[in-house]
């Protein structure tokens, strides 16, 4: 249902505002998720859990050396992940994870199809 491999996004906070997660890795199978990446906060692990069925996702952010987040999300419908972020049950807000894009080889201009 959903690629391994590299993807961004963000999540949002009160009087924080949106932080971007630079790309990260998650690696999906057999309804497990693991993963790692980086944020404005620290180095991070993220472990858990995807319906294979619906795409509904839960997943733990392991801050290293620091606090965890739950992230529950569901398909956006144009392949990213969208949901609510918590820790405890006072913080919380909005994510948006997606698969990043490839990146072409060089300057070459987009060459129409005829």
């Amino acid at each position: 249902m959903y690629p391994s491999g590299r993807w961004d996004g963000f999540w949002v906070q009160d009087h924080i505002g949106r932080r971007a997660m630079t790309p990260f890795y998650l690696h999906f199978a057999s309804g497990q998720v693991t993963g790692e990446g980086k944020d404005v906060i620290g180095l991070f692990t993220f472990s858990g859990t995807f319906d294979e069925t619906t795409g509904h996702i839960r997943l733990m952010k392991q801050y290293i050396g620091k606090h965890q987040v739950l992230y529950v999300g569901q398909p956006d419908g144009e392949g990213s992940i969208a949901g609510k972020w918590s820790i405890g049950e006072f913080h919380t807000g909005p994510f948006l994870l997606r698969p990043a894009l490839a990146k072409p080889a060089g300057n070459e201009p987009i060459a129409e199809i005829e």
